[in-house]
C-alpha cells in the first residue's frame, strides 16, 4: 500500500548532455561530479531531498515550496558564476510542480511526477519553469529576491489538463527565452539499409552496417531525430517511394543508397531526399578501397548534416571511427555479427558468437567485438539455459570490452546486463549510469537499466527509466508498455492506461510493417487486458504461440497474460515451459504483477524455489 501526500517535485536535467560529452570527453565525469556537488549541497541547506539520478538527470522533492525556490536559485546561480561552469558554458534546465505523489519505498511516483517531469522538458538550458500550483503555494518571492512571469497555458502530451507555467526570474541572470518546448519541432530522418547490387547479395551486412552506423552518427547531431534502425530496417518493400516511406515512418526525409563491390573496392551511392515532394536534396558517389570505408561513413554523415544545414561538432566528426576498428576484415566480421545478432534467435545468437569471436581473431582489442560476444552470452543465459560456464563468458567477455574501451557506451551497457545477470544490481546501476553519461542518446543504455531496475524491484525507477527510453525512440513500443506496466504497479493506473494505449497503437503499426514479430504480439495482447479487451488479447497471442511455440520469453508473456485473465491453469503450463525453455530471470518471476492470480499456486512456488536453488 502506498502513501499519498502534497509535495513539491523537482527535475532538473543539462541541455544538449551529448553535445557537450563529445565536447568534453575524459573531462566529462568531471564536470558532472562538480555539477552534482552544487545540487546536493543547495538540496542539504535548504532541505530538499534526492530521489534519483540517472546521466545528468536529477529529481528532487521539498515540503515546502519555498525552499525549493531557495535551492534552485542557489544551484543557477552556481552554473552561472562557477569558471567550470561558465567556461563550458552548462546551461541546467529545471522544472518545479507541487501536487499529490504517491510515496513508494524508493520515492515518488504518479501524474504529478510525470506533470513535473514534462515541465523541466519544456525548459530551456538555464530556464526555471514553475507550475500554477506551485506558484500558489508561494510566498512573497520578494523575501528571496525573485519573481515569476507568467509564461501562458499549455497542453502537455498525455494529459487533459491544461498547465500554466510560470516562469523563475532570478536577478543578474538571463530572462528572456523562447516560447516552452511543448512540441517537439525536430527534423526526422531515416536512414534505409544500403541496398547491394545483385551480384553481391551475400555481402547484406555491408549494406546494413553503412546505413546502422549512419543512424548512430546523425542520432548525436542537436536537432535531428533519426527513425530507429528496427523501424527503417522493417520496410522491405522495395516498390515504395520516399512519399510512402516517409508517411510510414513519420519522417521528413531519409537516406538511401546502393552498393557495388569490384575487386575490393565499393562504389556506393547515397541519396538524400525529401518525403514530402519526393525531391532529391542531395547526393552524391563515392569509390572507397573497403579498408577506407569507416572514414568515408564519417564523410557521408558530414555531407548529410550540411545538406540539412545542421552543423556536426569537431567531436562529432569522426564518430564513428572512433567506435570501430580500422582492421576492414574484423569490421566486415562484426557486421556479419551484429545482424545475426539483432535475429534475437538460438540460432542467430549461435553464428553472431563466431563471427564476433573471428572480428576478434582478426582485431584482438575490438572492443566492440568483444561487447557482441558479452551480449550474445547474456541472451543465451537468459534465454537458453542458465548455465554458470555461459555467464562466466559474458562475465570475461564484458571485462575484456571495458579494459580496451572503458569510455564507449555499449561497452558499459554490455557489462552493465551481466552484472544484473549475476543480481549484482549495484554495480550495474554505477555501469548503466556510466554508459548513459557517455551517450544518453543510446536507448539500450536507458532500456536495460530500467529493466535492471524492475528486476531488483525499484519499480517507480523502473516506470521513469522506461519512459526516457520512449523518448530517445518513441515508435519502441516494449518500453512504453513497460513503463506502463510499472506505473500500474506502483499504484498509478490512470497514466498507465494511458501509456497502454499508446503503446498499444505503436506495437500495432510495428505489427503492420513486421507481422511476424512474435514481441509485439504478446506485449499488445499483455496491454489489450488492461484496457478491457480480451477477446483482441487472445487473438494476438494465440497468433504469436502459432509462429514461436517454443520461445521461452513469450511463454512467459503467455502465462503472464493468461493469469491476467484468469486462465490459471493455462497461465501455470506456460511459465513451467518458460522455465524449461530456459528463462530464468528470477526477479521477473518474483516481482512481475501479472503473475499474481498464480503466486499462491503451489506449482508456481514450486518454480519460485527451483529458479532460488538456481
Amino acid at each position: 500500500m502506498v502513501d499519498q501526500a502534497i509535495i513539491t517535485l523537482v527535475f532538473a536535467d543539462i541541455e544538449h548532455s551529448t553535445r557537450l560529452a563529445q565536447q568534453l570527453r575524459h573531462d566529462y565525469p568531471t564536470l558532472l561530479v562538480r555539477y552534482r556537488a552544487v545540487i546536493r549541497e543547495a538540496l542539504h541547506i535548504h532541505g530538499g531531498r534526492e530521489i534519483d539520478t540517472a546521466g545528468d538527470g536529477f529529481f528532487m522533492v521539498f515540503d515546502i515550496p519555498q525552499n525549493a525556490v531557495c535551492a534552485i536559485k542557489r544551484m543557477q546561480q552556481q552554473f552561472h558564476s562557477q569558471p567550470w561552469a561558465v567556461d563550458v558554458e552548462l546551461k541546467v534546465r529545471m522544472g518545479i510542480h507541487t501536487g499529490l505523489a504517491l510515496a513508494t519505498p524508493s520515492g515518488y511516483t504518479g501524474v504529478e511526477v510525470h506533470r513535473a517531469s514534462r515541465i523541466c522538458s519544456a525548459a530551456h538550458g538555464g530556464q526555471v519553469l514553475i507550475s500554477n500550483t506551485t506558484q500558489e503555494h508561494l510566498e512573497d518571492l520578494k523575501n528571496i529576491d525573485c519573481s515569476l512571469k507568467k509564461i501562458g497555458v499549455h497542453n502537455f502530451e498525455d494529459f487533459q489538463q491544461p498547465v500554466t507555467l510560470f516562469q523563475l526570474n532570478i536577478p543578474g541572470l538571463n530572462q528572456s527565452y523562447p516560447d516552452p518546448r511543448i512540441e517537439l519541432s525536430d527534423q526526422k530522418i531515416a536512414v534505409m539499409p544500403f541496398r547491394m547490387s545483385a551480384k553481391d547479395q551475400s555481402y547484406d551486412h555491408v549494406g546494413e552496417g553503412l546505413a546502422e552506423e549512419l543512424i548512430i552518427a546523425l542520432g548525436k547531431v542537436k536537432g535531428l531525430r533519426v527513425a530507429s534502425r528496427s523501424s527503417s530496417f522493417a520496410i522491405t518493400n522495395n516498390e515504395l517511394g520516399p512519399k510512402e516511406i516517409g508517411k510510414k515512418l513519420d519522417v521528413h526525409s531519409l537516406v538511401a543508397g546502393h552498393v557495388k563491390m569490384n575487386n575490393g573496392t565499393l562504389q556506393i551511392a547515397v541519396e538524400l531526399v525529401d518525403t514530402n515532394s519526393g525531391l532529391n536534396i542531395w547526393s552524391d558517389l563515392y569509390k572507397v578501397d573497403r579498408k577506407d570505408i569507416i572514414q568515408m561513413q564519417d564523410k557521408i554523415a558530414q555531407k548529410i548534416t550540411n545538406a540539412l544545414e545542421f552543423e556536426l561538432v569537431p567531436e562529432q566528426q569522426n564518430s564513428i571511427q572512433v567506435r570501430q576498428t580500422q582492421n576492414a576484415e574484423a569490421y566486415d566480421f562484426y557486421l556479419r555479427g551484429r545482424r545475426f545478432y539483432l535475429q534475437f534467435s538460438n540460432r542467430g545468437i549461435d553464428l553472431a558468437l563466431k563471427m564476433f569471436q573471428k572480428a576478434i581473431d582478426s582485431d584482438p582489442e575490438y572492443a566492440l567485438a568483444y561487447a557482441g560476444l558479452a551480449d550474445c552470452y547474456s541472451y543465451q543465459y537468459l534465454h537458453k539455459a542458465k548455465n554458470q560456464p555461459i555467464l562466466q563468458m559474458a562475465d570475461e567477455a564484458s571485462k575484456r570490452a571495458i579494459e580496451l574501451d572503458p569510455l564507449l557506451a555499449e561497452t558499459l551497457v554490455s557489462r552493465g546486463v551481466v552484472y544484473t545477470l549475476n543480481q549484482h544490481f549495484d554495480e550495474a546501476e554505477k555501469s548503466f549510469q556510466n554508459a548513459i553519461e557517455r551517450d544518453p542518446t543510446l536507448f539500450w543504455g536507458w532500456y536495460h537499466y530500467a529493466r535492471s531496475c524492475f528486476a531488483s524491484g525499484q519499480l517507480d525507477k523502473a516506470a521513469r527509466l522506461f519512459e526516457q527510453a520512449n523518448k530517445v525512440e518513441p515508435e519502441d513500443y516494449q518500453s512504453i508498455l513497460l513503463a506502463a506496466q510499472s506505473y500500474n504497479d506502483v499504484g498509478s493506473p490512470d497514466l498507465s492506461r494511458t501509456f497502454r494505449q499508446k503503446g498499444v497503437d505503436i506495437a500495432y503499426r510495428w505489427i503492420e510493417l513486421n507481422p511476424g514479430d512474435t514481441r509485439a504480439l504478446y506485449m499488445a495482447a499483455n496491454a489489450l487486458v488492461f484496457l478491457d479487451q480480451p477477446e483482441k488479447s487472445l487473438a494476438l497471442l494465440q497468433q504469436a504461440l502459432s509462429l514461436e511455440p517454443e520461445d521461452s520469453m513469450l511463454l512467459y508473456n503467455a502465462g503472464c497474460i493468461y493469469s491476467l485473465l484468469s486462465m490459471k491453469k493455462e497461465a501455470l503450463s506456460c511459465v513451467e515451459k518458460a522455465y524449461e525453455h530456459g528463462l530464468t530471470m528470477q526477479g521477473w518471476y518474483a516481482n512481475d504483477s501479472n503473475l499474481d492470480n498464480i503466486r499462491d499456486e503451489p506449482r508456481f512456488k514450486a518454480l519460485l524455489e527451483k529458479l532460488k536453488v538456481e
